[in-house]
């Protein structure tokens, strides 16, 4: 089974301090193509800012994006996962919690972060091999002998 840290390998971790602004991270989310930030405070994971997080706690509070801080807004409680973990238990954690991006740590060593889309697009890829392998299993078989 395919572990989280060969998903994350070689991907760029994207960053935000919890001093930054809204506005601020919000740009970065936007330049990276990203829809959530991991949230850095002295090299330690503390939480996440997510673009869900910009329409629940700062749009729908009206409040103003150049004013408010990633730390008064982020996400605190957040679920990880383990380097080892794999992809179906990853999609169970982003499942109970209802979240959908998922940050891999070995230790306290950031190593990056996953979308929902990242570990379907694994889930699809290997049911796809699956059904391959089955189609030319059923229609590739060696004609029945007859017996006698």
């Amino acid at each position: 089974m395919m572990q989280v840290r060969d998903l994350v390998k070689g991907h760029k971790v994207v960053t935000v301090g919890k001093a930054a602004t809204v506005q601020t991270a919000a740009e970065i989310m936007a330049r990276e193509n990203v829809g959530a930030l991991a949230v850095i405070e002295e090299g330690l994971l503390v939480g996440i800012f997510s673009e869900r997080d910009v329409i629940s706690r700062v749009v729908s509070r009206q409040l103003d994006p150049v004013k408010t801080s990633v730390g008064s807004v982020m996400t605190r409680n957040i679920v990880i996962a383990l380097a080892a973990d794999t992809v179906e238990s990853s999609l169970r954690k982003m499942k109970t919690a209802k979240c959908r991006h998922l940050p891999v740590v070995d230790g306290e060593i950031l190593l990056g972060m996953l979308s929902l889309r990242d570990l379907l697009q694994v889930v699809v890829a290997e049911t796809e091999g699956k059904i391959e392998f089955l189609q030319n299993y059923m229609f590739h078989l060696p004609p029945a002998e007859t017996g006698g």
